[in-house]
C-alpha cells in the first residue's frame, strides 16, 4: 500500500509510464531529488515547480508525500533512534492519511516527522534550497522553516 521512491529523477517519467496504473490510489512516498547537471530537462521543470508538485504529474492518481530526501543516506544510517532529540524528518503532502502513514514510517525509522503543509510546501526542504542535506531536530527545523 505504500511505495517509496529513491530514483534518479530522470527516471520519473519512466515510472510514470510504466506504473501509473499500479501506483494510483497508492502512498508514494517521494525521495528523489531532480538535479539538473544529471536529469536535464525533466529536473529544471521540477526545480521549478517543486519536486512533489513534478512527481505528482508523473504519477497521477498517486497520494504523493515528499518524504525522506531532505537528507544524505549516511545520516539515515547513522542517526536512526538516537538518544536525545530526534533527527526531523520534513514531510509536505496534500492527503492527509498518507501523511499520517508517512509520519508513522518515519517515527518507527527512528526519526521525527515534521509535516511542513500540503505537496506545494515541500519545495522549501528540495535540494535547492539552503537546508538540504542539514540535520537538525524538530525545532530546529521548524526555525529554519519559519514554522509556528
Amino acid at each position: 500500500d505504500v511505495v517509496f521512491i529513491g530514483v534518479p529523477y530522470s527516471s520519473m517519467q519512466q515510472i510514470g509510464q510504466d506504473y501509473a496504473g499500479a501506483l494510483k490510489g497508492k502512498i508514494v512516498l517521494d525521495a528523489g531529488n531532480p538535479n539538473v547537471r544529471r536529469d536535464g530537462p525533466v529536473a529544471e521543470a521540477a526545480v521549478a515547480k517543486g519536486a512533489g508538485m513534478a512527481t505528482a504529474e508523473h504519477l497521477p492518481g498517486a497520494r504523493i508525500v515528499r518524504a525522506f530526501n531532505q537528507l544524505n543516506f549516511k545520516v539515515f544510517l547513522s542517526e536512526a533512534h538516537r538518544a536525545g532529540d530526534k533527527v526531523a524528518v520534513p514531510l509536505a503532502g496534500d492527503d492527509k492519511e498518507a501523511l499520517t502513514v508517512a509520519s508513522r514510517l518515519v517515527t518507527d525509522a527512528g526519526f521525527e516527522p515534521l509535516v511542513v503543509g500540503p505537496l506545494s510546501a515541500g519545495k522549501s526542504f528540495d535540494s535547492s534550497q539552503p537546508i538540504f542535506l542539514k540535520a537538525m531536530t524538530a525545532r530546529e527545523l521548524r526555525a529554519a522553516l519559519k514554522l509556528p
